[in-house]
């Protein structure tokens, strides 16, 4: 049996849902990223990046849900709203040979 963990980077939440192969869907778990407001301003709404912590907890969630341990996962399948999600190694380089990415990392590691 393989297990993916499907994973949905929204606007206001991470979603975590494993799959296995055989059985089809295990368990679920999501997690909020807090959207920001301003007293006085109505326009104004921004996100705090805490995409990272949100993945954390929702895969937790998930785990849970399915009880399955995660060495157990095999993959991930990762969709995004935008391109606000690279996933890179432990050195910040993209998992990928996309120039753009590398560029990206680059600049994230503050390095011009």
């Amino acid at each position: 049996m393989s297990i993916v963990a499907g994973v949905d980077f929204a606007t206001l939440s991470v979603r975590v849902t494993l799959l296995a192969t055989n059985q089809g869907k295990l368990g679920s778990g999501f997690a909020e990223c807090p959207l920001h407001r301003r007293k006085g301003d109505p326009d104004y709404a921004t996100q705090k990046h805490d995409h990272t912590r949100a993945l954390s907890e929702a895969v937790e969630r998930a785990l849970g849900a399915a009880k399955v341990p995660g060495n157990q996962v095999a993959a991930l399948a990762i969709d995004t709203t935008g391109s606000s999600v690279i996933p890179v190694d432990e050195k910040l380089e993209p998992l990928g040979e996309y120039t753009s990415l590398r560029r990206i990392a680059t600049l994230a590691r503050g390095n011009p």
